[in-house]
């Protein structure tokens, strides 16, 4: 197999400083919490560390779905380009989109010749207050 997926992390932007560091904007640990739904979100980011045993560009079929309605919100083509075999990663910025309904959604990344696609799971729910938002919960 000559891609292999290392990891995947979802935010709102990812920035390349003068000396090269990313920075990261907007870091989700696996959750969007919303205050409210139906939402159009403007900007989603997922930063891929992916690892090729060969230099080569492969075509990627992208998909972002809600998993219970199987209701796909965006899908592209794209390529993936590695200039000599190692790990290297790839900011994937989606367009924006709307989300109509809270639950389980999938970002799915197809690699052409990959027998299995990268899939990375996310919850989407509605926040009810600064607590909740950042995971916590008030003590009592």
């Amino acid at each position: 197999m000559p891609i292999t997926h290392k990891y995947t992390i979802m935010c709102d932007e990812v920035r390349i400083e003068n000396n090269g560091k990313l920075l990261l904007l907007g870091v989700y640990l696996d959750v969007i919490l919303l205050p409210q739904i139906p939402a159009t979100f403007a900007g989603l980011t997922f930063l891929m560390k992916l690892e090729s045993d060969r230099p080569g560009v492969w075509t990627a079929r992208l998909k972002l779905q809600h998993l219970d309605s199987g209701e796909k919100l965006m899908e592209a083509i794209g390529s993936i380009n590695f200039q000599r075999p190692g790990p290297a990663v790839n900011p994937v910025r989606l367009p924006p989109f709307v989300i109509k309904a809270p639950g389980v959604y999938h970002f799915v990344v197809e690699i052409e010749g990959q027998s299995e696609p990268i899939l990375y799971e996310f919850m989407v729910g509605i926040a009810t207050g600064q607590a909740q938002v950042l995971g916590f919960q008030p003590k009592q």
